[in-house]
């Protein structure tokens, strides 16, 4: 089996497993099978999506061996919670307003605003439960360090923050905005889960200080790399799989690398991100890692149509 073929069958046990751990940890409690809150966290989570970022952090495990830890699906799946949750909130009318989200109606569109603020906090809140069920009585250093990283990474020195750092520039005039203000603030709100996956891999598997360094390294340019990507897809017809309202970031005013520096700026800077993301993985790999199917994972997500 060639390596294209390899990642192609890998990436999708990966996706059908987590699929199969979150249709597990989002059953109601029993008497509760007909709660709101549980039916749109579903609707929400169950709803379609790549699963990058849980699948970034398996793969991410398996530079270090083939037998990836039994918690580090539960990790995954975690973090894909926090994921869910943070598109459900960004979403409302309140915050970026949106009314499609994985080609379905947004879930407030649903079930209501209400209704969509607590499936999010069920979700944020079932990420941390899982994580620690997963662990159970016996949590080792590595998985202080991994849970911290998640933490982190979804908080407020992180995707939260990112989201402030967004929101608060919805109201300044587009001059004064400059291409390093949407980076910083790119970094944050979507740079951060998708690097706390990666360095999340590391802790689990034991890696060490250089790997973690490199790790984090590659996903904080992976994070900006996406978020360029998907600044681009924003403003163009290619495909309609997209999941969300296109030329929503032109109409609404938004600061993105498109709106701020132009396309072409966004392109070369998209070009960056991913080489220097390379670079830390070339490293990882002269010290003996095997980073091939990351890689390839890497040069999909920076070529794809949605």
């Amino acid at each position: 089996m060639n390596s294209i073929d390899y990642y192609k069958e890998q990436y999708e046990r990966d996706r059908v497993c987590i699929e199969a751990i979150l249709d597990e940890c989002l059953t109601p409690p029993r008497g509760f099978e007909q709660s709101k809150v549980w039916q749109a966290a579903r609707y929400s989570a169950l709803g379609g999506g790549k699963r990058v970022r849980p699948i970034q952090l398996l793969m991410a495990c398996r530079i270090f061996g083939d037998d990836i830890p039994d918690t580090a699906y539960r990790f995954a799946t975690a973090i894909e919670m926090i994921h869910s949750y943070s598109l459900i909130h960004d979403d409302l009318p309140s915050m970026d307003n949106d009314d499609y989200r994985r080609g379905q109606p947004s879930c407030h569109k649903v079930f209501g605003e209400g209704i969509a603020i607590l499936a999010g906090d069920l979700l944020l809140n079932l990420a941390f439960e899982t994580m620690l069920d997963s662990i159970g009585t016996m949590c080792s250093e590595a998985h202080w360090r991994a849970m911290r990283t998640v933490a982190r990474s979804a908080g407020g020195r992180g995707m939260v923050l990112g989201q402030d750092l967004d929101l608060s520039m919805e109201n300044d005039c587009f001059s004064s905005v400059t291409i390093e203000d949407v980076e910083s603030m790119a970094l944050l709100k979507t740079g951060s889960l998708i690097a706390g996956a990666i360095e999340t891999a590391g802790h689990l598997c034991g890696a060490s200080d250089e790997d973690l360094r490199d790790l984090r390294c590659a996903g904080q340019h992976l994070g900006l790399a996406f978020q360029i990507r998907d600044d681009i897809l924003d403003g163009v017809e290619l495909s309609n799989h997209f999941g969300k309202t296109r030329h929503k970031d032109e109409r609404d005013g938004k600061k993105t690398f498109v709106t701020v520096a132009g396309r072409e700026k966004a392109i070369a800077l998209l070009s960056e991100h991913t080489d220097a993301a390379m670079d830390a993985f070339q490293r990882l790999e002269h010290r003996g890692k095997e980073v091939g199917v990351l890689k390839e994972l890497t040069r999909r997500l920076m070529e794809r149509t949605y």
